[in-house]
């Protein structure tokens, strides 16, 4: 199942934002992922990413989920599926390691925003023609 693949990489990058917070809020044994730490936004923005990997995911891997089960072709779960990994790491590394981006930080919203609408109007799509 594609779904699993992309769902496992995404939970990856789940626990990278996870230890990253971790890190920032002073735990030694994560000692190494808390650079950055002098400037005084630096949680707020890892925190920040981190819940906004988690309030867009879980939605997105259900519509792939459906896509899949429905037989979309491979093609468009992965073209799916792989724009919205691509987004996600872009808004994750722009929020969670640097100070700013705007290049990451739009980039990783329109590829975070378009698979969702993709695979809701796919959904709406199939059962309108049913």
């Amino acid at each position: 199942m594609l779904t699993s693949l992309y769902a496992s990489l995404l939970c990856l990058f789940f626990i990278f934002l996870s230890v990253r917070v971790i890190a920032l809020r002073g735990n030694p044994v994560f000692a190494v992922l808390s650079f950055g730490k002098d400037r005084p936004d630096t949680l707020d923005r890892a925190i920040r990413a981190h819940g906004n990997f988690a309030e867009y995911t879980p939605l997105f891997l259900i519509l792939l989920y459906l896509a899949e089960r429905s037989d979309m072709a491979s093609s468009g779960i992965h073209a799916y599926a792989a724009s919205f990994f691509a987004g996600r790491l872009m808004h994750g590394i722009c929020f969670a390691l640097l100070k700013r981006n705007l290049f990451l930080r739009v980039g990783g919203t329109v590829l975070t925003l378009f698979p969702l609408l993709g695979l809701a109007s796919w959904h709406l799509r199939s059962l309108w023609l049913a």
